[in-house]
Order: C-alpha cells, then sequence, then structure tokens
C-alpha cells in the first residue's frame, strides 16, 4: 500500500458533510461565548460596565477578571515546563494588566451567538493607558540574544574567521531584506466547546496537538490529565497558527464550570490575526563572500525580529544559512526585543520560508557579479555534510534536484541578462532557488485492535489537519500487517488513545507512521505465532519462517491460505490487541549523540510575466523537485506540494499583516489581507526523486507539509530580476515596487 495514490478515506464525510468540525457538534443547553478584546496596547483596565451588558436581551453573564476563575500559572525553566508547549505562557483573566492590542479582557455569554456577539461589541472598557513599544526597528539598537530555537538549535553560531575572509574576499554581496509580519489564515477559525460532567472535563478544540493541549487544561485547571478529554477529529488548517496551546482554550471550560452547562466558544476571522499567533516581521541582513570562481569563503546571516512581552517565539531565519552551504567562515546572530504586539508563532516552514527569501536573493546578486549561472553557483557550495556540526546527512540529492528540474523548467534557454526576455509585450524572467527544511522524527504510541471480522483498528493520539492523515496512517498499517487499506480502520483526534506527536514541523508521518508500522510488524509476528501453535489452526506445527500475511490471508509457502480473522476467532477472544511505542527522537538538537544530520531538500525554478508598463505580476509556470525519501502517498503528497508552493506565492507577493501606530491591525479579514485564489495560480510541475532514507525513517520517508513553501518567494524574487533588471529586497512585490 505505501507508495499507491489512494484517496482520502475521509473526502466522502468531508464533501457530503458527515466530517463534524470543532464548533459542529451539537451540545444541549449550551451557551455561546464570544472574547471582547483590548483596544490598546499598554495599560490597565480601570472600569468595565458589565452591568449594562448583562441587562440585554439573552446575555446571561460577563465574565472578567473579577469573577473569573483563578487558574494555575505554568511552570518555568525546565522539567514539567518541557511537557507543556503553550503558544503564550500566559492565563487570561487574572488581573487587569494589559500587554498587547487584542488581549482576551472578557468573555461575553449567551443564549445565542448573535446576543453574545451584540453584548461584546456593547461592552464599554475605560483604560489607564501606558506608553507601548511597538517600534519594530527598535531591535536595530536594542535586543538580546537567545541560546537556542525551540527545536534545541544554537541561534548563534560562529564558525572559522568571518571577518577576515570576507576582507579577503575577491566579490562580496552585503544587502538587507525585510520580511513583513504575516498571519496564517486557515479556512477554518479556532473554537472551543466545553463540557463537565462532574470533576471529569471533555473539551472539543481545534488544535495540531490533541495531548499538548489536554496537558495545558488540565495543568491549569489544576486536573489529572486523565479526567481531560481533548478531542479535535478534524481540523480545517492550521499552518502552526494551532500547533501550541493558546489562551483562549482555557476560557471555554472556564466559563462551562462557572455556568455549570456546556459552553461554545466562537472565534471570528478577526479574533484569528490576535488570538492565535503570526509570523513577525524580520529585518535580515545577508553577506557573502567569495573568489573569482564562485567559492564562497564567508558568510553572514543577522535576523532582527521581535516576540511578545508575554511569549517567546523565535523567528530563526538563519538556521537554513548556517548549514545549506559549505561555507568554511560563517557568523550567524539572531537578535530580538519585547515588543507589545500578540504574541508571534512558527507560520509554515518558520524561519525557513523567509530566511531563504533573503539568502537566495543574495546568492542570486553574487552570481550577478559573478557572471556565474545560479544554479552552477549552488552546485560548486554544495555541502555533504551539515557545517554546523560536521554530521553527513542521511540523505542529500540537492544537486540531482537542482539538475532534474533544470532540464524540466527548461533553464539553458534562461537570458542571464536582466530585461531581455520578450513574450507578447510582456518581461519574461526566469529565477530558482533552493528548498530546505529539517526533517523532525518525535516519539509516541499507538494501539492496535484486530477483531474477528479481520478489521483492524488503529489508535493514536495525533491528529488530521487536513493533510491525509487518516489515509497515509491506514496505508502504512495496511502495508506492514499485509491486509487491504479497506480493513484498517484509523482513529485519531482524542487524548484518550495512546500519546502521538504534535502535527507540526512536517513530523506526523515519520513519528506516528513509524511506532504504527513497528505495531503492525509485531501484530503480524503474533498472529503467525498464534496460528501454528493453535491445534486446529491449518498451519499448526509449521515454522514461522514459511509463513507470510498478504491481501488479508495467512498462508504458507506450501499454498495454505486462510483469512487472518479466523486465527482470531480460533484464539477466543473477541479481538487481538497489540500496543507498541517508539522514543527515538531524530532531528532535533536537545544535546542528544546523533550519527547523521537529517534534512530534506529541493529546487524551485519559476518563470515570471511582468508588464513592462503597470508592473502587473504573473506567474505562468513554478517547477520544483524534492528529495524528501519515499512518498506514501504520491496523490496526497501533490496536494501538499501545491499547497506550500502556493503559501510561497502568497509571502512574495501578496501577504503582510499592517499595524497601526497604535498596535493595532487594519487588514484583519480576507477582503484586506491578501492570499491567492485559484485564478491566481497556473502551472505547477512538481517531481520527487522518491529515494527511501531508512536511516530516519522505517518506512523511509520524511516530512512534506513545510519545505514546499521555502524557497518559492526567492525563486520569485529572482526571477523578477531576471525580468525587469530591479532588484525588490522587501515583500511582498507589488507593483508599484516595479512602476
Amino acid at each position: 500500500m505505501i507508495g499507491e495514490a489512494k484517496i482520502r478515506v475521509d473526502g466522502p464525510l468531508k464533501v457530503s458533510g458527515g466530517a463534524k468540525y470543532t464548533l459542529e457538534f451539537p451540545l444541549d443547553d449550551s451557551l455561546y461565548a464570544v472574547i471582547v478584546k483590548s483596544s490598546i496596547a499598554k495599560g490597565r483596565i480601570t472600569d468595565m460596565d458589565t452591568a449594562s451588558v448583562e441587562q440585554m436581551p439573552g446575555v446571561v453573564k460577563v465574565i472578567h477578571p473579577g469573577n473569573a476563575l483563578k487558574l494555575k500559572p505554568y511552570p518555568t525553566g525546565g522539567g514539567d515546563a518541557l511537557a507543556l508547549a503553550p503558544g503564550e505562557p500566559f492565563i487570561p483573566l487574572q488581573d487587569n494588566n494589559v500587554y498587547h492590542v487584542g488581549q482576551h479582557i472578557a468573555i461575553v455569554l449567551a443564549e445565542t451567538l448573535e446576543d453574545a456577539q451584540l453584548g461584546a461589541s456593547q461592552l464599554k472598557v475605560t483604560y489607564q493607558q501606558e506608553p507601548a513599544a511597538l517600534d519594530k526597528e527598535h531591535v536595530l539598537e536594542e535586543f538580546f540574544e537567545p541560546e537556542r530555537y525551540n527545536t534545541g538549535e544554537e541561534l548563534q553560531h560562529e564558525r572559522g574567521d568571518f571577518r577576515q575572509a570576507k576582507n579577503n574576499a575577491e566579490v562580496v554581496v552585503e544587502e538587507e531584506y525585510l520580511v513583513p509580519a504575516e498571519n496564517h489564515n486557515p479556512m477554518e477559525p479556532a473554537g472551543t466547546l466545553a463540557i463537565w460532567q462532574g470533576e471529569r472535563l471533555t473539551v472539543y478544540d481545534s488544535t495540531q496537538g490533541v495531548d499538548n493541549a489536554r496537558n495545558c487544561v488540565a495543568h491549569c485547571f489544576g486536573m489529572k490529565p486523565e479526567n481531560v478529554r481533548l478531542l479535535a477529529y478534524y481540523i480545517g488548517g492550521g499552518f502552526g497558527c494551532k500547533g501550541f496551546f493558546w489562551p483562549h482554550t482555557l476560557l471555554a471550560p472556564m466559563a462551562a464550570k462557572i455556568m455549570d452547562r456546556p459552553v461554545r466558544l466562537v472565534l471570528s476571522r478577526k479574533d484569528m490575526y490576535t488570538s492565535m499567533g503570526h509570523r513577525p516581521e524580520v529585518i535580515q541582513k545577508i553577506t557573502l563572500a567569495s573568489d573569482r570562481n564562485g567559492n564562497i569563503t564567508a558568510g553572514e546571516h543577522i535576523t532582527y525580529s521581535y516576540t511578545s512581552i508575554l511569549g517567546a517565539h523565535y523567528e530563526p531565519c538563519g538556521l537554513t544559512s548556517a548549514k545549506l552551504y559549505a561555507i568554511p567562515n560563517f557568523s550567524m546572530r539572531h537578535r530580538y526585543t519585547q515588543l507589545n504586539y500578540p504574541t508571534p508563532t512558527p507560520m509554515r516552514g518558520p524561519g525557513e520560508s523567509n530566511g531563504t527569501f533573503a539568502l537566495e536573493s543574495a546568492l542570486d546578486e553574487l552570481a550577478e557579479k559573478l557572471g556565474m549561472d545560479p544554479v552552477a553557483l549552488r552546485i560548486r557550495n554544495y555541502a555533504a555534510a551539515n557545517p554546523v556540526d560536521g554530521l553527513p546527512y542521511s540523505s542529500n540529492k540537492v544537486r540531482e534536484c537542482y539538475r532534474r528540474g533544470a532540464a524540466l523548467f527548461g533553464w539553458e534557454n534562461r537570458n542571464k541578462l536582466p530585461g531581455k526576455m520578450l513574450k507578447d509585450g510582456q518581461l519574461i524572467g526566469h529565477g530558482m532557488a533552493t528548498a530546505t527544511y529539517p526533517a523532525y522524527r518525535a516519539g509516541g504510541a499507538c494501539r492496535l485492535t484486530l477483531n474477528q471480522d479481520g478489521i483492524l483498528t488503529a489508535q493514536t493520539a495525533i491528529q488530521d489537519i487536513g493533510t491525509g492523515t487518516y489515509t497515509v496512517m491506514g496505508q502504512i498499517a495496511a502495508d506492514a500487517l499485509g491486509i487491504p487499506s479497506s480493513q484498517v480502520n484509523v482513529e485519531i483526534g482524542d487524548s484518550d488513545f495512546p500519546v502521538g506527536p504534535l502535527s507540526g514541523g512536517s513530523m506526523v508521518t515519520a513519528s506516528a507512521g513509524s511506532y504504527i508500522q513497528t505495531g503492525a510488524q509485531k501484530l503480524k509476528n503474533d498472529l503467525i505465532d498464534r496460528a501454528v501453535s493453535q491445534q486446529k489452526s491449518p498451519f499448526y506445527g509449521m515454522q514461522k519462517e514459511t509463513l507470510s500475511i498478504k491481501e488479508g490471508l495467512l498462508q504458507s509457502r506450501t499454498g495454505v491460505k486462510e483469512p487472518i480473522q479466523n486465527v482470531v476467532q480460533r484464539s477466543g477472544k473477541k479481538e487481538i490487541v497489540v500496543e507498541d511505542s517508539s522514543s527515538v527522537i531524530k532531528g532535533f538538537a536537545f544535546g542528544q549523540e546523533a550519527e547523521y544530520a537529517y534534512q530534506s531538500f529541493g529546487a524551485v525554478f519559476v518563470e515570471v510575466s511582468v508588464d513592462a508598463d503597470l508592473g502587473v505580476i504573473t506567474i505562468p509556470r513554478i517547477v520544483a523537485v524534492y528529495d524528501l525519501g519515499k512518498i506514501i502517498n504520491p496523490k496526497l503528497a501533490d496536494s501538499q506540494f501545491y499547497g506550500g508552493i502556493i503559501f510561497g506565492y502568497s509571502m512574495a507577493l501578496l501577504e503582510a499583516t499592517e499595524f497601526n501606530e497604535k498596535g493595532q491591525i487594519v487588514n484583519h479579514d480576507l477582503a484586506e489581507y491578501h492570499v491567492p485564489v485559484n485564478a491566481d495560480i497556473n502551472d505547477l510541475t512538481v517531481e520527487v526523486l522518491g529515494e527511501p532514507d531508512y536511516k530516519f525513517s522505517e518506512h523511509g520517508g520524511r516530512g512534506i507539509g513545510e519545505i514546499g513553501a521555502v524557497g518559492v518567494a526567492g525563486a520569485i524574487a529572482n526571477a523578477i530580476y531576471n525580468a525587469t533588471g530591479k532588484r525588490i529586497r522587501q515583500l511582498p512585490i507589488t507593483l508599484d515596487k516595479l512602476m
């Protein structure tokens, strides 16, 4: 089953409306909760006219810092803190302090959503306002340099002597690149349902991590984790904003506890811009120095960005630059300041997407100065081992990606002189960039149950965020046990199942897929052991090595066959249950001994068409070739590649979150925050080399979700330069920058 382009098993449910998302579950006698958010960036609440709102028709109660439950704060430092992953370690409604625009300061409960929304809009709040830190460029003067990113990778790195190597170089590029703040905008806004039954709490939540969300809720309410059940059967996209636990998920169970009624908390599209993180604005200073032959001898990547007063996300733009090319003298610095903005969080390709825009643009500028082909420059500086720690890559076929991509695209037809290719009155440009993303793998566990009808049920506390996890896990289990995938039932999205990892970092298939595969192999061995030991079995007394399972049939080399469910029926049990787990952690830099560096690679080639008079940009075609191990399901993989590439297109040409001088977001809807529509996207060609990486995972695959977004913005910017001769170093590249 591995490698089969199987359609999604959940597809019929989704197109028919049978797949219920968080806010679609019916609840008897439930209240609606709408959050009231601060309109100032810093200060204190001095008054809140809750009485007037509570007198409005349909409104039941306003919960605010004066009557809210007091919850347990998050631990700091090591130990228990490492087991919890809040988007920001902030407990809402615990005091009157305000740290950013959009902070939760109250919730209005009503019998209908409309009454709750009206009540929230009418709540009058008085503040004692204080001067807020809102100048993003303040980081250029005052900053701090944290030691590590949340994956454990070092954020500050030096090797060789960058300054001396730069001074001795023959060719130097030294430029500054800017990527604005961006918001995730998944199709499904987040929401939370909460139901108390005595001391047990059930929470439905739109999250990329059911285990983490359960643990955070249990901690803050001072409960045993087993008394909290967190459910997320279907998620309408996340891209990182639902990857960590956010304060609003505490408010629904808080309100349900106070009111002794189920509560349905709804976030609006506008709420999503301040409640669940964003990609922060980054200023990047890149220096590349080389000899005349294109051997890069020195490099520097300095990232300037911000985190919030409440959180601690550090956008890690330089991590890719430190390891993608064999640069002997390299300096990487990450510098941040704390500002009164909503807390940033990872967004698809965090650090890699915006970091490669700067790095790959600078490489194109270096190739221009050298008079060298951009592909040849990258091949010349290929790194067979990770330059940061010296570890060899478990697999690195990036040079093959360059060559295959160039051939598919027709790179040899590119005119290296900018502004010299014309077609139907349009300026045509060709550009390329490298794509890369770390390969991560986390531990977890599964429960596999085979019943008397031959149906295998696989349970693990992971979640399908719209990428096809239900389908892929079923394929892996079916392949390992030797049964048709139609005989596999995958159950996920429930914290009562064995522990599973977060759907983030492109790691679920490698992580859960590996322990489901070994669990299914364990079950297969168990069935064969039983078959040769059951006296009424046609395989009784045979050598185990002579038996196998194919197409759901247990069979011997002599041709004896029977359905595997017969083994279950003879066992006298309704079902056979096998549990398996994995503590294998790969790709994270938490100080563990590692034999290899794990990384995926790709090459992106772009053709742009630019109207010389109006500056209007269209992208007729994008070609990308990737090296990321074995593909479990090509159909679903292509969907992820296309989505990621479109994400990169959007970063390059459309997206920017605009703040005013008060720290308020002024384009907090899909009318003013621009993302692509189908009419924007033309031909996308994706090819995968497909060589398995068994050093990384049992099935030989690595993650897909993020790498498609990486390198696209750089390739588009480079193609626009090739078309127009204008080098744009600030995203998004809009027509006014080209006119």
